[in-house]
């Protein structure tokens, strides 16, 4: 249940190693085949302003698991706008004492068509330390993985990208995509070790309560993975769903995921806009 609870907290936090959803039973055929994903572009580019979003985990509503915290810049680089987008997941002092966790994401991608550049993914959970690399060659077409972990040889390896995205600029990209009601969006994804190919169904709009009692209208998006490497971690999480707000911003506003004890929700509990912050219990909408 603890490692459930990482996977759920790191991957989106936003979507991270193994993501949080709502998993297909393998072995079966892919939903789609993976030439036929579409390549989307961005309809609404995210705001030049920095911001910060805090997320609380709670297992089953009651204790409190876990903090992330998605803090995205834009800077330039060889003279091109690109996105940051900083992930810092950490477990609770009580559950410290069981299970310790230091995770650390770092995503960076065009500002203009959202195409990845660099994916760094910093795992510490206990005694397990794990340090991957990822670079994308806009030339090649190819990402470049780097892979070290202590006690286990180092993998320095390459594959064709075919349009595959680290889950950050995914993320990102989907909440870009002028979706409506009915939808299903496809991604292909490297969450670090393994490849996956996502769905992402746009149920219905509803009404979500955030952590102060305001309600806000969301997307109520149900999420759905499959591996497509002989191994992955599609399987360990089932049910799930993402709420994202309906408003110019779509952000992320809650997720849950059932796991094998009760079930995990996540909840954004503070926004931070440039010099301006709120927090969920504000139940106000910065620009974006």
């Amino acid at each position: 249940m603890i490692r459930t609870k990482a996977i759920l907290i790191t991957v989106l936090c936003a979507f991270l190693s193994a993501l949080p959803i709502r998993a297909a039973q393998a072995p079966q055929a892919l939903m789609m085949k993976l030439e036929a994903v579409p390549v989307y572009q961005p309809h609404t580019l995210p705001s030049e302003r920095g911001k910060k979003e805090v997320y609380r985990a709670t297992w089953n509503g009651m204790f409190s698991v876990a903090i992330a915290e998605v803090q995205t810049t834009q800077t330039v680089v060889d003279g091109k706008k690109v996105i940051n987008v900083r992930v810092d997941a950490k477990t609770s002092r009580a559950l410290d004492l069981i299970w310790k966790m230091r995770d650390v994401i770092l995503s960076t991608f065009d500002a203009k068509n959202l195409e990845p550049v660099h994916y760094n993914f910093s795992q510490r959970e206990n005694s397990r330390v794990i340090d991957t690399d990822a670079k994308y060659d806009a030339g090649t077409k190819q990402w470049k993985v780097y892979r070290t972990q202590v006690g286990h040889r180092t993998r320095d390896y390459r594959f064709e990208s075919n349009n595959t995205l680290d889950p950050i600029s995914a993320i990102y990209l989907a909440r870009s995509i002028d979706f409506k009601v009915g939808d299903r969006l496809y991604f292909k994804l490297f969450g670090g070790r393994y490849r996956y190919l996502l769905e992402l169904f746009i149920e219905k709009k509803e009404m979500v309560e955030l952590e102060s009692g305001k309600s806000i209208e969301a997307f109520r998006i149900l999420p759905r993975v499959q591996n497509t490497t002989k191994k992955g971690y599609a399987g360990r999480l089932n049910e799930a769903v993402i709420w994202i707000s309906a408003d110019e911003r779509r952000l992320p506003v809650k997720l849950s995921s059932k796991i094998v004890f009760g079930t995990v929700y996540l909840d954004l509990i503070e926004e931070k806009r440039g010099a301006e912050s709120t927090t969920a219990a504000d139940g106000k909408r910065p620009a974006s």
